[in-house]
């Protein structure tokens, strides 16, 4: 990253977060930063998200920070098999039991097994098999196009590989936050494997915004973390932009206080998960609850973001430090 990128992003963070400073406070936050990021390592998302800048010493220790985050993923993940959560055809395969869902590879399915699956599934989801946060995802409507050219134009593309997917429904008591995305649930997990232990770190809903049709912060997704031991919704709603929602913009559907319906079973469902990948033990889960209860598994994240775990909620480092020590 270059100089102007940094100073940009300084100034665009600190205007979301504290506003039009004079010339002198400005200076006094670039300097303070400086030894935050020496001291605790602190990025720059880092140290105006959590709001260091008005923390005592004692406090911004609390909160893991970029380079903490760092450390986290290279102890407790294993290089050799993170492959699994980052492809989505080896995630879809070492997962097969745990989906929910159907899909075929466009690259080595035939256009018979093709046509099949959209005659089945005749709006489905084609996503690039390397993508994430929602980037390579494209809602098609094999209704509207030329089937056999579209996966020619697919395959055609450089550097590209994309799998098809079922379009997935989710319960209603949660699609009526944002109708037009599937609203997931992200549990982050640390898998204990010296004590056998599956620790449930944090839990968010994340709700879709603006009409998009996925439900990610980097398009406008609204975030609220989860109680883990109840389930439910135990803050406001939040953004990328640090704006607040106690209900929905859109659907005015209330979000403080919500019940996750069937979270005894999200989280029995996740264990599950976080168990059968004992070499990745740390994971954020997306997971997709459907109408019956049935649970579907979207992502497995070996880097799932530090910094959500801990807007509007307290600094983790202290659990994670612990659990860390324990794999030493």
């Amino acid at each position: 990253m270059n100089t102007k990128y940094l100073l940009n992003r300084f100034q665009q963070m600190k205007h979301t977060y504290v506003g039009d400073t004079s010339a002198w406070k400005t200076g006094w936050y670039v300097i303070d930063f400086l030894w935050c990021a020496l001291v605790y390592g602190a990025s720059i998302s880092d140290y105006f998200a959590y709001g260091f800048y008005k923390l005592r010493p004692s406090g911004k220790n609390e909160y893991i920070t970029y380079r903490r985050y760092l450390r986290m993923m290279r102890i407790a993940n294993s290089e050799q098999d993170i492959h699994i959560c980052r492809n989505k055809i080896d995630f879809n395969n070492y997962f097969s039991d745990l989906l929910g869902r159907e899909w075929v590879d466009t690259k080595t399915a035939t256009m018979d097994e093709i046509s099949a699956f959209a005659e089945k599934y005749p709006v489905f989801f084609a996503k690039e098999i390397m993508g994430y946060r929602g980037d390579g995802v494209k809602r098609i409507d094999s209704k509207k196009i030329n089937l056999k050219d579209y996966i020619a134009d697919l395959l055609k593309i450089p550097d590209a590989h994309y799998i098809l997917e079922e379009p997935l429904t989710e319960i209603e008591s949660i699609q009526e936050f944002h109708p037009w995305s599937i609203n997931t649930i992200r549990v982050v997990t640390f898998y204990d494997t010296k004590n056998d232990k599956v620790h449930f770190m944090n839990a968010r809903i994340r709700i879709g915004n603006k009409q998009n049709n996925v439900d990610n912060f980097h398009y406008d997704g609204i975030g609220a973390n989860i109680d883990v031991p109840s389930g439910i919704i135990s803050s406001v709603g939040y953004d990328t932009h640090n704006n607040t929602y106690l209900v929905h913009p859109i659907s005015h559907k209330q979000i403080l206080g919500f019940q996750i319906p069937y979270w005894n079973e999200c989280l029995a469902f996740i264990e599950q998960a976080a168990r059968s990948l004992p070499t990745v033990r740390y994971i954020g889960w997306d997971l997709v609850i459907r109408e019956n209860g049935q649970m579907c598994l979207i992502e497995a994240n070996d880097n799932a973001d530090h910094d959500f775990q801990q807007l509007h909620n307290k600094g983790l480092w202290k659990e994670y430090k612990s659990l860390l020590k324990s794999l030493s």
